[in-house]
């Protein structure tokens, strides 16, 4: 058991939760006051003592799932993984017993098991829905909210749930009105547990599947463009915190830069105050420069969200930037510093596009069109040798004047111009987008899927 918690601090640690060594010694001593053949216990108690952020909760029972995995069958772990805590489903409920025939009998046997919150039996059913359904495959590249839709789609739990009221029903109509809405709050509360329980289960069957590779990762890994609505919400919860981080990392990072060269004139004239000791030498410290960020950010398509984060993130680090001028752009391009003020650097696409000029004819993006016109009305006069241009988008022109001289003109005035991707590398120059070339015109191009990534650029911009 042991083994099996420094294994999963070390996995915590990697995925940046940082733990203590005390803390590691709580949760140990933690373990001596809880049931360890119970999951939901041995989870609880190990968040307590381990997480001590919102943004932690995520990775830490992504990778609680990884590390505890119920003793089901043998499961394919790599070597020094750590021992299974949970016993075995129980038996009552095999294929056998719940029948070879279609979803009715596994229906009919879940509604029996609803009806007298029988855990195991639940367990048991949620594998053989899984079993039956799912169809996990290690040659298929799918998610667990993809297979948890597959397995749902066969059971139908909201007709379950009413086949259920059906059969409960009670006498009087004040009592059963009454009755019937507690009833059907205790039904949802259930069906919602064994939800959680199919979600589980197909966890579990893609570790046995592809190992470790299966397990969801943090928010911080998830990629912007195939983010769902819940793990979107996630990624902007985590924004502050991961800004508040950074900063704290390049404040650091400047003060250990700051080691300048001796002044020997100055540190013989300080030492003279104390009869020619030099106590306090002096030093010619090296100036820190911090760049002017203009930001040209896409704001078509999916591409939008990306272009959010990245304003969030830089705007909540701005003391680490002297000036931040922000564009959005599709096909035509409008300065939008000033509408990010007024709502607390918050980007919305639909506030966007009805107070700027973002979009000029059919609003599909033309970054040939953006380019020269933000050189011709912006970068002309305002670009220097201090200022550093951000561009974020697919580079997907839809065919058009990809505009390379302005953007020409634009690294010619700029000190460095930055290109952001959020796209997977292997997609880039793949029909319309043309990164390529872009790139020779570009200090860098980077691929930013995620936040890590993301953060990982602005704190070596900063």
């Amino acid at each position: 058991m042991l083994t099996a918690l420094i294994e999963f601090i070390h996995r915590l640690r990697n995925a940046a939760i940082p733990i203590s060594m005390v803390e590691a010694l709580d949760a140990a001593h933690a373990l001596r006051h809880i049931d360890l053949g119970s999951r939901a216990e041995l989870k609880a108690a190990l968040a307590a003592v381990l997480v001590k952020r919102a943004e932690h909760r995520a990775p830490f029972a992504a990778l609680f799932d990884i590390s505890f995995v119920p003793r089901r069958a043998e499961v394919s772990r790599p070597a020094g993984a750590p021992a299974t805590l949970s016993p075995p489903l129980p038996a009552d409920l095999t294929e056998a017993a719940v029948g070879e025939g279609g979803s009715e009998d596994l229906l009919a046997a879940l509604l029996e098991a609803l009806r007298r919150n029988d855990a195991g039996a639940l367990r048991a059913i949620a594998a053989l829905a899984v079993q039956r359904f799912g169809g996990l495959d290690v040659q298929r590249d799918g998610s667990v909210q993809y297979y948890l839709y597959r397995v749902l789609r066969q059971l139908d739990l909201s007709n379950l749930m009413q086949r259920a009221m059906r059969d409960g029903g009670g006498t009087g109509a004040d009592a059963r009105r009454l009755g019937d809405r507690l009833l059907q709050d205790e039904h949802r509360h259930r069906i919602e547990a064994f939800r959680r329980l199919i979600a589980d289960e197909i966890r579990h069957r893609l570790l046995e599947l592809k190992g470790f590779a299966a397990a969801e990762p943090p928010i911080e890994d998830v990629d912007f463009l195939g983010a769902s609505p819940t793990e979107l919400r996630e990624m902007r919860n985590a924004i502050r915190p991961l800004a508040r981080k950074l900063a704290a990392r390049v404040a650091h990072r400047r003060r250990l830069r700051r080691h300048g060269r001796l002044d020997a004139r100055r540190t013989i004239r300080r030492s003279l105050s104390a009869g020619g000791v030099p106590l306090e030498p002096a030093f010619r410290y090296p100036r820190v420069s911090k760049p002017d960020l203009y930001l040209l950010c896409d704001v078509s398509g999916s591409v939008a969200e990306f272009a959010q984060f990245t304003l969030s993130l830089l705007y909540a680090m701005s003391d680490e930037f002297p000036r931040i001028r922000s564009f959005a752009f599709v096909d035509g391009i409008d300065e939008v510093t000033a509408l990010l003020e007024e709502s607390a650097h918050r980007l919305d696409v639909r506030h966007l596009l009805a107070r700027a000029s973002v979009v000029r004819a059919d609003g599909h993006s033309d970054y040939g069109s953006v380019f020269g016109t933000f050189w011709d009305v912006y970068g002309r006069g305002a670009l220097g040798p201090r200022t550093t241009v951000l561009v974020t988008g697919d580079a997907r022109n839809n065919y058009r004047r990809p505009g390379l001289d302005a953007l020409r003109a634009i690294k010619e005035r700029a000190r460095r111009v930055y290109w952001l991707n959020p796209e997977r590398r292997r997609e880039w120059n793949t029909t319309d987008s043309i990164v390529a070339a872009y790139a020779p015109y570009c200090d860098g191009v980077f691929e930013v899927r995620n936040l890590r990534q993301l953060g990982d650029f602005v704190r070596g911009l900063a």
